[in-house]
């Protein structure tokens, strides 16, 4: 009985022997209708070996990149260049960090709306692409762009009636210190 080793080893050498017959029957076949290789040569007699040394290639230099010089931007009315680093000197201190403002009802209320105004001037640019396309004769982007619209329109909608109850809750709260 043989063991796996043997098995692995024995399938390998057979498919090196295939491998290696089917190299020896075909590489005539190539030789014969390669396009390239010229009949004078097929008659010439013996081939050399500088004949069949492959050419050597010349290694091809690209040039480095130049240096490109820094831009330089002028300092504006107000601006504090930072201070060099000193060795051993102490870090710089950072600027305070500011404290985030409440999320109240006034201000989420000054979001939507805001998102609002530019899904509306969306919803109108789309309009006038859908009426361009339309005049055009394609299908395939109207379709599109009323797909976009539809889904543009029910966010608006959504957005507005947010907007209605955020304008409810900023009336009741209170004033802003």
């Amino acid at each position: 009985m043989m063991r796996n080793r043997e098995r692995v080893m024995l399938g390998g050498v057979g498919v090196l022997v295939a491998a290696l017959v089917a190299v020896l029957l075909l590489w005539p076949a190539r030789e014969e209708h390669s396009p390239s290789a010229a009949p004078a040569a097929r008659e010439a007699g013996p081939v050399t070996a500088a004949q069949v040394a492959p050419k050597r290639a010349v290694p091809v230099r690209t040039p480095e990149p130049a240096p490109r010089p820094a831009t330089v931007v002028p300092p504006a009315p107000g601006d504090v260049p930072p201070e060099p680093e000193v060795a051993n000197a102490p870090p710089q201190a950072n600027d305070p960090i500011v404290e985030e403002q409440p999320q109240t009802a006034r201000w989420k209320l000054e979001k939507t709306e805001h998102i609002a105004t530019l899904l509306g001037r969306d919803v109108s640019r789309l309009e006038g692409e859908r009426q361009e396309a339309k005049a055009r004769g394609d299908q395939v982007r109207v379709g599109q762009v009323d797909a976009l619209l539809q889904r543009h329109r029910v966010r608006l909608g959504e957005l507005r009636e947010e907007a209605r109850t955020l304008a409810e809750a900023a009336r009741n709260e209170p004033p802003e210190p």
